[in-house]
């Protein structure tokens, strides 16, 4: 497949998958599942906290599917304290 035919095909699939999911943003319950991931993942950033950090803690079979499912895995963030101690 050429460069052309592979941008060509993406661009068709992309397209048909914008059309399935348009209805969807409609929906309040997927609003609100949206909006609870966001925040979810805002939090997750500011505690340097990833996704499959706290799927860990959620479900942590789930979670070891899906670590085993990632082909190449990024590289971890070192953490970092928030607490101080206080004297």
């Amino acid at each position: 497949m050429t460069s052309v035919e592979e941008f060509i095909a993406l661009s068709n699939r992309i397209t048909m998958e914008y059309e399935a999911i348009v209805p969807l943003l409609s929906d309040p319950e997927v609003v609100k599942a949206a909006k609870f991931l966001a925040e979810l993942d805002k939090l997750a950033r500011e505690y340097d906290f990833s996704s499959l950090d706290i799927m860990t803690l959620v479900d942590p079979g789930r979670a070891l599917q899906l670590d085993k499912s990632k082909a190449v895995k990024p590289a971890k963030t070192q953490k970092r304290s928030k607490r101080t101690v206080q004297q």
